[in-house]
């Protein structure tokens, strides 16, 4: 079905995001930044839930949910690990450029998928209101370190 293969492209993007974060909080229990371990733990609880509604939706069609990458997916995530992160700092700079990455994609998948049922435009746009809070909470974190 249509509308399935839809799901799990976005449902693998929400894998890739999920996994790119799992770098961020690797380095940051590297460097014993405890507030930012915990920021980043919160921020995979969205990405949680996220995995779990879509993941409710396709079962609902009778179909697999994806548990995988797509190439691109797996390409961005090694592309992740290749990078220093020496400081916190480094680290949120790069999960607000993720992060918005993931707001992108998720504003062209509405865009590419218009004639999707209301159930699941609201759940992407429940995605894209989560990535803008993600967004603020690192900004808040960083803002708050720069004050100081």
């Amino acid at each position: 079905m249509e509308k399935t293969n839809e799901l799990n492209k976005f449902l693998s993007y929400i894998h890739m995001g999920t996994s790119i974060y799992r770098i961020y909080l690797d380095n940051a229990e590297r460097l014993h930044a405890d507030s930012l371990i915990s920021l980043i733990k919160e921020i995979e609880e969205i990405f949680k839930t996220h995995e779990e509604k879509i993941t409710r939706l396709i079962h609902e069609e009778n179909e697999k949910a994806t548990t995988s990458l797509t190439a691109a997916g797996v390409l961005g995530v090694y592309k992740e690990k290749l990078k220093i992160f020496d400081s916190a700092f480094t680290i949120c700079i790069n999960a607000l450029k993720s992060t918005n990455m993931g707001l992108i994609s998720a504003v062209k998948f509405l865009e590419d998928n218009k004639e999707l049922h209301k159930e699941i435009k609201d759940i992407v746009i429940n995605v894209i209101e989560d990535y803008q809070l993600i967004e603020k909470k690192l900004l808040d974190y960083v803002m708050l370190r720069l004050n100081d």
